[in-house]
């Protein structure tokens, strides 16, 4: 059998549970928010099609989730998405490898 490297321990690395069992959770809008003595509410939604009589089509909005969280953990998935964001920014003058 096979010896298994010892991997180099990242003081950085925060072990994640569930990681494969999490639900995707895919939305286009943010239709409502605020603020209920410092829990904050989002609620995420998505356009849907749908069939309708004589050919036509129908449009709607649906509820995928709703999102409560504390103001540090908004501002933590505020400074996450914008670094997000940035990842996919065009650069003027990229120097070294694209992603």
């Amino acid at each position: 059998m096979a010896d298994t490297p010892a991997v180099p321990s990242d003081p950085n690395f925060i072990p994640i549970e569930g990681v494969m069992e999490a639900p995707v959770i895919f939305f286009e809008v943010c239709p409502t928010f605020g603020n209920n003595g410092g829990l904050l509410n989002l609620m995420l939604a998505t356009g849907l099609i749908d069939s309708a009589p004589h050919g036509k089509v129908a449009s709607r909005v649906k509820a995928v989730a709703h999102l409560r969280m504390t103001a540090a953990a908004a501002v933590n998935l505020r400074d996450t998405l914008n670094n997000a964001l940035a990842m996919g920014a065009p650069v003027q003058k990229p120097e070294g490898r694209a992603n």
